[in-house]
C-alpha cells in the first residue's frame, strides 16, 4: 500500500478573517450614504474587494482578494464575512461552508492540496461536534471533536474493510484500542501492542502488510492531533513510532522525518496555519 495518497493532514484553523480596517481605505466608490451599492475597494494593505456594500462597508455578495494570494467568494454582513462562503488559500487548500462574525462556524468542508479533507462542524473557526477526516484514497477517520480537540470515540475506517476504534479525552489518546480485521477478528492494546500481534501473524501476506500501513496511517493522524494541541513530545513520540515500524521505502522515511522536523522548528505553531487579520 503506498503511503502518499494517506499524507496525514493538519487542519486549518479558520482563524477571525476581520474586515475592521475599512476605513483604511482608498477607491472606495461607494458613498456611506448610499443603502445599497456595488463597487470595488483596495485597502492600505493591499487586499481587494469587489461586491455589494450598504453605507459604505461590505455588505451581501462580495469576492475580497488578499494580498497573500487567498481568495474568498461569498457573503459579508456589516463588514465581515457572514454567511455562506468559500476561500481558496494561497497554499491550494480550500474552505466552503458556513460563517459567522468573520469565523467559520457550523457545516463545512476543509479540502488539503493533498486530496484529504475535514468534513463536519466548526465553531468559531475551531472544530466542534461531529466530523471525518476523509485521505484520497478511501480512508476516513470519523469522530467527535470539541474545542478543536478529539473527544471520545474516534474510528479509523480503512480502504480495504479493516477499522481502528480508539479513544480520546480532550485531545489525549487513551492506551486501549481496538483494531478489527475485515473478517472480524480483533485486537486490542496499545497501539504498540496491536502492532506485536500482526508481526506474530503466521502469514507474511499482502493483507498483513497491508495492516501495518494502515497502523502506520493511525500513528501519523495522532501525531498531527498532538501537534495541533501543541503536545510536541507525544506527537514526536508517535511519529518515531511510525519511522520504526514503517517500510524501508525512503518516500514514506522522508515524509515522516519532514513532520518530525516541522515540529522541532515549528514550536510556536499550534499546528493549524492561520490567515492574516489585516
Amino acid at each position: 500500500m503506498l503511503f502518499a495518497p494517506k499524507q496525514i493532514c493538519t487542519f486549518l484553523l479558520l482563524s477571525i478573517i476581520s474586515i475592521s480596517t475599512f476605513a483604511q481605505t482608498k477607491n472606495n466608490i461607494c458613498s456611506k450614504s448610499v443603502d445599497y451599492c456595488e463597487g470595488k475597494i483596495t485597502f492600505e494593505n493591499g487586499n481587494i474587494y469587489n461586491g455589494e456594500f450598504s453605507f459604505g462597508v461590505p455588505n451581501g455578495k462580495g469576492l475580497i482578494k488578499f494580498k497573500g494570494g487567498s481568495e474568498y467568494l461569498g457573503d459579508f454582513k456589516n463588514g465581515k464575512i457572514e454567511g455562506q462562503g468559500a476561500i481558496l488559500l494561497a497554499s491550494g487548500d480550500s474552505y466552503i461552508g458556513e460563517w459567522k462574525n468573520g469565523e467559520a462556524s457550523g457545516d463545512g468542508t476543509y479540502k488539503k492540496n493533498d486530496g484529504s479533507s475535514f468534513k463536519g462542524k466548526f465553531k468559531n473557526g475551531m472544530r466542534e461536534g461531529d466530523g471525518i477526516v476523509t485521505w484520497e484514497n478511501g480512508d476516513t477517520l470519523k469522530g467527535e471533536w470539541q474545542d478543536d480537540k478529539l473527544n471520545g470515540k474516534a474510528i479509523f475506517e480503512f480502504a480495504n474493510g479493516d477499522f481502528l476504534e480508539t479513544r480520546w479525552q480532550t485531545g489525549s489518546m487513551k492506551i486501549k484500542s481496538t483494531y478489527t480485521k475485515e473478517d472480524g477478528q480483533k485486537i486490542q492494546g496499545s497501539m504498540n501492542t496491536i502492532y506485536t500481534g500482526m508481526e506474530m501473524e503466521n502469514n507474511f501476506t499482502e493483507a498483513k502488510e497491508t495492516m501495518v500501513a494502515n497502523l502506520q496511517v493511525a500513528w501519523i493522524y495522532a501525531a498531527m492531533e498532538f501537534k495541533a494541541n501543541q503536545n510536541y513530545n507525544l506527537a514526536v513520540d508517535f511519529l518515531i513510532a511510525a519511522q520504526k515500524h514503517s517500510s524501508r521505502n525512503p518516500e514514506i522515511q522522508a515524509i515522516i522525518a519532514q513532520h518530525i522536523k516541522a515540529i522541532d522548528t515549528q514550536k510556536n505553531n499550534s499546528g493549524w496555519a492561520q490567515l492574516q487579520k489585516k
